[in-house]
């Protein structure tokens, strides 16, 4: 099967329902998250950001930035 072939993946974000492929670029994480680059970099490098490199190219999984979606509402406090 060649890569054109291949079908892209993707992850369902179920509070927006918005359909996110299954790795993100660098760039990619830091326009979704408004991270600098050189901070998403070093956490990477000291492997606080889960990474796969393919090539020369760096990919962060999807489910990353939904668990860190997830741990903000968790430390939300609920008033009332």
């Amino acid at each position: 099967m060649s890569y054109n072939q291949m079908s892209v993946e993707t992850t369902e974000n179920q509070q927006t329902e918005v359909k996110l492929p299954n790795f993100l670029t660098i760039a990619e994480l830091v326009a979704a998250t408004k991270i600098s680059r050189q901070t998403i970099s070093r956490k990477i490098k000291s492997g606080e950001i889960p990474n796969v490199k393919v090539g020369s190219r760096v990919l962060i999984p999807t489910s990353f930035i939904i668990g860190l979606e997830k741990e903000a509402w968790s430390n939300v406090k609920k008033v009332g």
